[in-house]
């Protein structure tokens, strides 16, 4: 598996990422555009034929993304990293898709084009717990949200409920 997607609104990361998956010998393309994340997975859902990451643009991604691996039987494997306003190891940011996946994440996806996280609604469909076919591993792979607009990450946590964050400190070491 060398091909990764990298989705992107225009983070301040986001050629950083990209190098550093390049780096590391990934065959990596570019998904920027200002659509919504869920068009943005049809068009990776679609164009895939093979197992592949997808990683969003504000990760920076370390060496580890390398050993990161689906477990026997999964599909989907989703690696921790450090985040960046919650100050602690978080699921997300990057994800090891296997083309066995492909089929289901193509036929759903065009119900879950207007979910607020349309990969997490997706990760919770029936194909993926009966068996068991998506897992969180314990690898971290990266640091996510460093740099971004603080107030729009505020504004996007606030919106979805989500709650334990500390942007004061966030908003800090950006200015360091």
């Amino acid at each position: 598996m060398k091909k990764a997607f990298v989705t992107s609104i225009g983070e301040p990361t986001t050629e950083l990422c990209v190098w550093s998956l390049e780096r590391q010998g990934f065959d990596v393309e570019l998904v920027l555009n200002a659509d919504r994340l869920s068009d943005k997975l049809q068009y990776i859902y679609n164009k895939a034929d093979d197992d592949f990451l997808r990683v969003d643009a504000d990760v920076i991604v370390t060496r580890k993304v390398k050993l990161l691996e689906v477990p026997t039987g999964a599909w989907w494997a989703q690696a921790k990293c450090f985040g960046w306003y919650s100050q602690d190891i978080i699921n997300g940011g990057v994800q090891l898709i296997k083309k066995e996946c492909l089929p289901a994440l193509g036929k759903h996806i065009g119900s879950h084009l207007l979910d607020e996280r349309p990969e997490t609604s997706m990760s919770r469909l029936a194909e993926f717990y009966e068996p068991r076919r998506f897992v969180s591993v314990d690898l971290l792979c990266g640091i996510h949200g460093y740099k971004n607009d603080v107030d729009k990450a505020k504004q996007t946590k606030d919106r979805r409920g989500q709650t334990d964050f500390d942007f004061e400190l966030a908003r800090k070491l950006n200015e360091l």
